[in-house]
């Protein structure tokens, strides 16, 4: 006779679930997964139904460090305006503001009525049980009225050098194997327009360029002889300059994002998908022991350090502490400033290399597509030397090798005063004064917005996901023939064999993808048959 003894009930948190579904995903069966657990095969197949939803809520819930904690797959009664609590509480933390308890349910009441101006003051309290909720949905551990600042920012600078110096000691860790990455915003089309466009467009009125924003972000190791292809944001999806172009070949590794900023997806993403397996490969390339950190500021675009950690532990991050980024990240140094003065350097070039091809100042930017600018980022990328690259952590590095940095700013400054404008101030009658204003009109673009609590409100009530669709500018790219890029490749390759700028590697180059060119040619022209092929020609 079977028992009627009734099973203990067992609750399971979001990670349980999320090992229940690799094991179901594996082929365990029901059986042994819900003898392992203690728990009906019922709940599994309820697990399994609802494994979306547990996966995008775990997903979400990961970079607050909520996951182990979590039971329920629970929202917030009104989840805009709980996102633009944590929002804000994300801002206030990044710049360091200490919060108390008192605070967030004063800040909650403010922006409850700015949100709901409608509603009543009764109709919302911000309780304790609110907080409380609250904290436990974001993994907010503990509220604190004061932190201890320190008085100086070079003072803070100086005790996270000891920090940092016990950190690679105890990891054993070589300049090889230490990375730092910073995000910057690019206006990626945007010209000293007041003196481009002419008397007839009126500063080129019909066509708004000058905002046009994008994020990059650069990383590289403190030895200078490694660095990672660019992270780049646009609002895009996939533009239609994108139509029928292998996007894991673009050398940018390219995201979309509906403000075009850097968020903690998209910066997980890159870390799991591109970081660690390229640094994995980097290291075992030098025979070196699979260790690494990554340094970085604590922006809120950047998820909790705890889920910046690979399974193993050998690579992981470490964040600076705030108000000392630009006194000793190494990519703050001048390093993000050079290569966007080249990038800009590069636009100016391509619009007098293509003079003939515009009509107008507004013709060139409405032509300027944004598969330009990756390829015009990632060629300034390149151009940063090794050896600025690695002056660059001179500051911080000094506490390891106990040397005296040299003058950084004066090194820096003068690599990207070496950067000669004068050819295209005359050719654009462009004065240094409009030059300078030019070339610093987004030197203080961060990666990460400072939003109002108004342009908060705005971004939780935008529900739109990244926009897909083609843009309206731009060029419309077709499929280019095998036969057509064969000729081509034939062609160039000709061309270079009579410049004295030809060098060996270039030449093997075009003759690779000539070959590959005729290749495929050739895979095509099977499928009916090569005798048709002859005949008609």
């Amino acid at each position: 006779m079977a028992s009627s003894r009734k099973r203990k009930r067992v609750t399971l948190s979001i990670d349980t679930k999320l090992e229940i579904l690799k094991k179901l995903d594996s082929g365990v069966s029901l059986s042994n997964i819900a003898a392992e657990y203690g728990i009906g095969k019922s709940t599994i197949t309820d697990i399994r139904k609802s494994q979306e939803k547990i996966k995008q809520f775990a997903k979400e819930a990961k970079d607050n460090g909520t996951v182990k904690s979590r039971c329920i797959v629970r929202k917030a009664a009104d989840d805009a305006f709980d996102k633009a609590m944590h929002l804000w509480f994300a801002q206030e933390r990044s710049k360091g503001t200490p919060i108390s308890g008192v605070m967030v349910t004063e800040k909650a009441k403010i922006l409850y009525r700015e949100m709901y101006p409608d509603k009543g003051e009764n109709h919302f309290k911000a309780s304790t049980g609110w907080l409380c909720r609250f904290k436990n949905r974001h993994g907010i551990r503990q509220l604190r009225m004061q932190e201890e600042f320190l008085t100086s920012d070079w003072n803070a600078a100086g005790v996270f050098k000891n920090i940092f110096k016990s950190f690679i000691e105890q990891h054993e860790l070589t300049r090889d194997q230490v990375f730092n990455c910073d995000e910057t915003g690019l206006y990626w089309r945007l010209l000293p327009n007041e003196t481009l466009a002419d008397n007839s467009e009126k500063q080129g009125k019909n066509f708004k360029s000058s905002k046009d924003r994008v994020t990059l972000m650069a990383t590289a190791n403190a030895s200078g002889d490694f660095r990672l292809p660019l992270v780049f944001i646009h609002k895009k999806a996939k533009p239609r300059c994108f139509a029928n172009v292998t996007m894991s070949a673009i050398p940018v590794h390219y995201y979309s994002q509906r403000c075009a900023w850097m968020d903690k997806g998209i910066f997980s993403d890159w870390f799991f998908k591109h970081f660690v397996p390229l640094v994995k490969d980097y290291l075992t390339s030098k025979s070196l022991p699979i260790r690494a950190v990554l340094l970085m500021d604590n922006a809120p675009s950047h998820p909790a350090i705890e889920n910046l950690l690979t399974e193993d532990g050998s690579i992981r991050c470490l964040f600076l502490p705030r108000n000392v980024t630009s006194l000793i990240q190494p990519m703050d140094r001048s390093i993000l400033e050079n290569m966007k003065c080249r990038y800009k350097r590069n636009l100016l070039q391509r619009l007098l290399l293509g003079s003939m091809q515009f009509e107008s100042y507004t013709d060139f930017c409405k032509q300027l597509t944004i598969k330009d600018a990756v390829y015009m980022c990632a060629e300034s990328w390149s151009e940063i030397t090794s050896e600025s690259l690695r002056r660059s952590w001179n500051t911080l590095w000094q506490c390891i090798d106990n040397t005296e940095p040299d003058n950084l700013e004066n090194n820096e400054q003068m690599e990207i005063n070496q950067l000669d404008f004068s050819e295209e101030r005359q050719l654009l009658d462009i004065t240094m004064e409009e030059q300078e204003e030019w070339l610093n009109a987004d030197k203080h673009e961060n990666g990460h917005p400072i939003l109002s609590d108004h342009e908060i409100i705005e971004l939780v009530r935008e529900t739109a996901q990244p926009d897909s669709d083609s843009d309206k500018e731009g060029e419309n790219t077709k499929k280019i023939p095998h036969m057509q890029a064969e000729e081509c490749f034939t062609a160039c390759l000709q061309w270079l064999e009579q410049q004295p700028e030809a060098t060996p590697i270039n030449l093997m180059m075009l003759h690779k993808l000539r070959t590959l060119a005729a290749k495929k040619l050739v895979s095509n022209l099977k499928q009916s048959t090569i005798k048709d092929f002859f005949k008609s020609t």
